[in-house]
C-alpha cells in the first residue's frame, strides 16, 4: 500500500511538472499546412496547403512564438527539413519520416526567413517568414490617385487581412478578412497612417455598423482597435474624415498659382480691349 502510494505521489508530481512545460511550449497561435494527397508526384498542382490563407506555395508568414503543424494527408511518406535542396539542411528543424496521417510540430521563437523542403522529394519546397510583432499589409491605396503613394498598414489580428480597397468618394478603406481564427482574442488593431485616413467615423462588419471601437491619435498615425470581431466575418469598413489623396500643401501652391495666372492673364487682356477701344 505504500509502495502503491509513494508511486501515485511520484505520478502527480510528474504531471505538475510535466504540464506546464507542454503549456509554456505549445503556447500561442498554431497554424495548420497540410500536404495534400498526390505531393509524392512532381507534377501535383501543388505540394502545401495554408489553412492561414489557402496558400498552396508552402510560404507562410507568422509571428514570433507562434507553432506549425506540417501534417500529412498523403498516401506516401514525407519529411519537413529546414534548409534547402541545393545546400542540404540546415539542423534548425527536422520531422524525420512523416508517415500518412502523422503531425511535425516546431515553434519559432526567433524572428527570420526559414525556408524548408522534403528530402524524399526535393520538389517539395516551403518558406516560414517569421516577423516580431505585428503583420503587414502591403501596397494601400494603390487603387487610388497615382498609384505611386503605398502604405504598407501594420495590424493585430488573429486572422489575415488578404487586401485593402480605397473608396476617395466616400472616404472609407474595405479590408477583406481570410482564414479562420486562430485564437479566442477577436480584436483587430489597425495602425493608420494620418495621411492615409483620419478622423474615423464608423466602422461597419460585413456591412453592419459596430459600436465595438476606439481610436487615438499618436506619432502620425491612428490607433484603431475594434473589438469583438466575429470569427466568420469577410469584410470591414472604415470611414474618415479625410482620405488619400487629399490636397497635399503642393497641389494647394500649384492650384494657386494658376488661378493667379489666369487672373493676371485676364486683366492684361482687358487692359488691351481698352486700350483698343480708347484709340
Amino acid at each position: 500500500m505504500a509502495q502503491q502510494l509513494k508511486k501515485l505521489t511520484l505520478g502527480l508530481i510528474l504531471v505538475l511538472l510535466v504540464v506546464p512545460f507542454f503549456s509554456v511550449a505549445y503556447a500561442g497561435i498554431i497554424y495548420d499546412i497540410t500536404i495534400p494527397s498526390g505531393s509524392a508526384d512532381p507534377n501535383s498542382p501543388f505540394h502545401w496547403s495554408s489553412e492561414k490563407d489557402g496558400d498552396t506555395s508552402g510560404f507562410i508568414e507568422i509571428i514570433v512564438g507562434e507553432v506549425i503543424h506540417w501534417k500529412n494527408a498523403d498516401t506516401a511518406s514525407h519529411t519537413v527539413v529546414s534548409g534547402n535542396p541545393q545546400s542540404g539542411p540546415d539542423g534548425i528543424f527536422d520531422s524525420g519520416n512523416l508517415g500518412p496521417g502523422d503531425v511535425f510540430v516546431h515553434k519559432f521563437t526567433e524572428k527570420g526567413d526559414f525556408p524548408y523542403y522534403c528530402t524524399i522529394h526535393p520538389w517539395m519546397t516551403g518558406l516560414v517568414s517569421v516577423v516580431s510583432g505585428n503583420s503587414f499589409l502591403p501596397n494601400v491605396a494603390s487603387d487610388v490617385g497615382d498609384g505611386k503613394t503605398l502604405f504598407n498598414l501594420e495590424y493585430k489580428f488573429n486572422r489575415l487581412l488578404s487586401s485593402a480597397s480605397v473608396d476617395e468618394a466616400s472616404k472609407t478603406i474595405s479590408f477583406e478578412l481570410q482564414g479562420r481564427s486562430m485564437s479566442d482574442d477577436n480584436t483587430l488593431t489597425l495602425f493608420l497612417p494620418s495621411n492615409l485616413i483620419s478622423g474615423i467615423s464608423s466602422v461597419s462588419i460585413d456591412g453592419i455598423s459596430t459600436e465595438n471601437f476606439t481610436q487615438k491619435f499618436e506619432d502620425g498615425l491612428t490607433l484603431l482597435v475594434i473589438a469583438d470581431v466575429p470569427p466568420t466575418s469577410k469584410s470591414i469598413t472604415i470611414t474618415g474624415a479625410t482620405i488619400i489623396p487629399e490636397f497635399t500643401d503642393l497641389v494647394i501652391i500649384v492650384l494657386i498659382s494658376s488661378i493667379a495666372m489666369i487672373v493676371l492673364f485676364s486683366k492684361k487682356q482687358t487692359g488691351s480691349l481698352m486700350k483698343l477701344n480708347y484709340y
